[in-house]
């Protein structure tokens, strides 16, 4: 009786112990399951907001570019207007398109265009087709042995765009040497030769610089910077 007992006691003992571990091995993959999809749902909420943050600014990004965009046209349309008013005979489309030389140069040789105006202003008042006594040549008035050492002809100074290569690739070449704007500008008056021994007035470079401060005021005045 007491051995049938025992039997009874360890049968129930076992389906106990079973119970507990079905029971255990069920809420185990219950709450990986629930911890699987919790995960999920957690990645699918960070990339959202990833993305969110991304296209943010992505959009940022691109309102800057445009406002710069905007900026640098006003500019532009700014130094056009005052090329207009030195000169009204320059045309608006024209004044356009010798603005954005000037600018364009300007970057490429790290020079204020506005120097490079005022260069212009006082040489020819804006004339593409200008010549001096001298034979010097189109806006800049640059010789036609300046044009020929960088590879252009003397013609080819009624351009535009070479007049002002040419006198920009020169002014660079001047304020490399003599660091200053008003010395450079006076070496491209004068020649490099006249500002090293020191037998050179600054008249030049002054009246260049006060054309530049005159176009920075009449910018402001008029809100194109």
């Amino acid at each position: 009786m007491a051995k049938k007992l025992i039997a009874v006691l360890l049968i129930l003992t076992i389906i106990a112990c079973s119970s507990i571990s079905i029971y255990a091995t069920e809420a185990a993959e219950t709450t990986t399951t629930e911890n699987t999809e919790k995960t999920g749902q957690r990645i699918e909420q960070l990339t959202d907001e990833y993305d969110e943050v991304e296209a943010q600014k992505e959009a940022e990004k691109k309102k800057k570019a445009e406002e710069k965009k905007k900026k640098a046209e006003k500019y532009k349309n700014g130094l056009a207007a005052y090329i207009r008013k030195i000169n009204p005979n320059v045309s608006k489309s024209k004044s356009k398109t010798l603005a954005g030389l000037f600018i364009k140069k300007g970057d490429k040789y790290d020079l204020d265009p506005k120097v490079l105006m005022a260069i212009a202003q006082g040489e020819s008042t804006f004339y593409t087709n200008a010549t001096n006594p001298y034979g010097y040549k189109g806006l800049m008035q640059t010789s036609d042995s300046l044009a020929r050492s960088y590879g252009y002809s003397p013609s080819s100074l009624y351009k535009a765009e070479i007049s002002i290569e040419v006198g920009a690739k020169y002014l660079k070449q001047m304020k490399k040497t003599y660091k200053t704007y008003s010395k450079a500008l006076s070496a491209y008056a004068y020649g490099p030769g006249a500002v090293k021994a020191g037998r050179f007035s600054y008249s030049y470079a002054n009246r260049a610089l006060g054309y530049r401060d005159n176009m920075t005021k009449y910018l402001k005045r008029n809100h194109y910077i």
